[in-house]
């Protein structure tokens, strides 16, 4: 366990009082197989660095039941699509989890095909990374990605129970979990997400929880637990962490939670609908630029943006 002031399970304390507050702004996207519809979209991603090719604050989504990404801009105007069904590179069968670098290189995740692939800003196909054994076992659905500030990739390898660190040139670093319920064990973990200081925090999905890991990779506290109450989750399948918050996607309660960055709970926002600030299994987060938060609402076959604010 971590040297930390606190034990694994509890919330730390703190004396900052944060009160955030969230309204729902707008959707993009409907259910189907045309330019701005979706079949079962898993992730979503902003891209926070950009020029006149990237295009700062474009989306784009892993729509999932299509087997493609698509790129819409800033407005949820179509930009391009890639991919389509297949084993082929360049080719998707269950694209689950997305993640752009500065580099403006994007990283996709397949379920089905148990493989990462990496492609330039245009789609085009650069690179597997992660095939083969990786420290002794196979990728198995590999699900949520993130990419920290010095380039590093971040995957949650979920049939193996862990998280997997890559270095920017594909090479394997190290990992955490495996199966269990104590600190530093995972099940079935759907995503993970770095903070601007290289902590890890990971979609426990099958233990209901979000757990934290420093730089190192040791456990440094958990909060959740199964429910539908505050601070309570069902099956939390993907995060965000920025300067304030902890955003969780609180999918068996069709909502999205807010925690402090110590793991305080703050607030949760929707429930089960089809209506504006309604979700159905919404699955990956992004965050954007003025407090935006984009869901990837998998059950509406829809895009969902949100504005956080707090005082």
């Amino acid at each position: 366990m971590a040297a930390s002031a606190f034990a694994l399970g509890e919330v730390p304390a703190t004396s900052e009082i944060i009160n955030p507050s969230v309204a729902y702004v707008r959707e993009f996207g409907s259910g189907g197989s045309g330019e701005r519809q979706f079949y079962f979209p898993q992730d979503v991603r902003s891209a926070q660095l950009g020029d006149l090719e990237t295009a700062l604050n474009n989306l784009y989504i892993a729509d999932t039941g299509n087997n493609r990404v698509q790129r819409l801009d800033e407005n949820g105007g179509f930009v391009y699509q890639f991919g389509g069904f297949g084993h082929e590179d360049g080719r998707f069968n269950t694209p689950v989890g997305i993640a752009v670098d500065f580099n403006f290189r994007l990283y996709v995740s397949e379920k089905d095909s148990d493989r990462i692939q990496q492609f330039d800003i245009r789609g085009n196909f650069l690179r597997e990374v992660g095939s083969g054994e990786v420290n002794l076992r196979a990728l198995q659905d590999p699900a949520g990605l993130d990419v920290d500030s010095l380039g590093y990739l971040y995957v949650a390898d979920s049939g193996n129970d862990r998280v997997l660190k890559f270095d920017p040139a594909g090479n394997f670093v190290s990992e955490v979990g495996g199966f269990g319920i104590g600190p530093g064990f995972l099940n079935k973990p759907l995503d993970a997400a770095a903070d601007r200081d290289r902590n890890i925090y990971v979609a426990d999905t099958g233990n209901n929880r979000v757990q934290k890991f420093d730089f190192d990779g040791r456990p440094v506290f958990s909060f959740g637990r199964s429910g539908g109450g505050p601070g309570e989750l069902s099956a939390p399948s993907a995060l965000a962490v920025d300067d304030k918050f902890i955003y969780v996607s609180d999918t068996g309660n069709d909502r999205l939670c807010l925690f402090s960055r110590q793991g305080k709970f703050l607030l949760a926002f929707g429930q089960k609908g089809a209506g504006p600030g309604e979700f159905n299994a919404p699955l990956g987060l992004s965050l954007g630029r003025q407090g935006r938060i984009y869901v990837a609402d998998s059950g509406n076959h829809r895009i969902v943006e949100l504005r956080v604010k707090w005082r």
